[in-house]
């Protein structure tokens, strides 16, 4: 696997201009982007297909959550869009994600654990007396009793939770920082290199490469970081 094909990069932007110019300057040197809500609220379905047209596996993060009829009939237009990731929320239940599963055709179905703006004392306020390892433990056992291709979940439990399962399984870490930058509004983070020692099959980038002023220089600091920690170095 090519080193650059673990950095899927955020785009959280709103504008479809920005977006396309910004997906094509790093288009060579990530595995593919990530949409979200911001993209998708604003440009819809429409400017999915425009990004896709640049030729970039696309990671679509729009974390679906409700009944599972709406979600199945909501899922059903997502995937037209032929995605190859979309997200949905674990703790939406397992019939929830078995209705995304059963129509997902080649479009891997990514579950949402925890978010990693959240912690432990979040859950206590929730009033749920259960830590977070037992929580992302828990909530990825019914993802993947619903039939999930992969996890969303922090560096941090990534280890943990390639004990628990048994098959090729996709394991998507946000909360990913180069040691020197802010980490904003995440509170459960790793440098690159630490996410895939514990096991990351794909790593979420957004800051560190947005708002740098050379994001060219930045997903090359982040491939060296990743670089260094396979060879033993750091």
């Amino acid at each position: 696997m090519k080193i650059k094909n673990y950095i899927f990069c955020a785009l959280d932007f709103s504008h479809l201009n920005e977006t396309i110019e910004f997906t094509s300057l790093i288009k060579n040197y990530v595995g593919g982007v990530k949409l979200g809500l911001e993209f998708f609220m604003n440009n819809g379905p429409e400017g999915v297909k425009t990004i896709k047209k640049i030729g970039v596996p696309i990671f679509l993060d729009l974390k679906l959550h409700d009944i599972p009829n709406t979600v199945k009939k909501a899922a059903e237009n997502v995937i037209k869009l032929n995605p190859e990731y979309l997200t949905v929320h674990l703790n939406g239940g397992k019939r929830m994600i078995e209705e995304i599963v059963s129509i997902k055709k080649n479009t891997k179905i990514i579950g949402v654990s925890m978010l990693t703006s959240l912690d432990e004392k979040d859950l206590k306020s929730f009033g749920l007396k259960i830590t977070e390892k037992k929580y992302i433990q828990r909530l990825t056992e019914i993802g993947i009793d619903a039939g999930i291709d992969g996890v969303v979940t922090s560096p941090l439990e990534v280890e943990m939770l390639k004990n628990k399962v048994q098959k090729k399984f996709l394991f998507v870490t946000p909360g990913i920082r180069l040691p020197e930058n802010n980490k904003n509004d995440q509170k459960r983070i790793a440098t690159p290199g630490e996410a895939i020692k514990f096991g990351s099959s794909m790593l979420v980038i957004g800051r560190s490469i947005t708002a740098s002023k050379n994001p060219i220089k930045s997903i090359e600091m982040i491939l060296k970081n990743i670089e260094d920690h396979i060879e033993g170095k750091n």
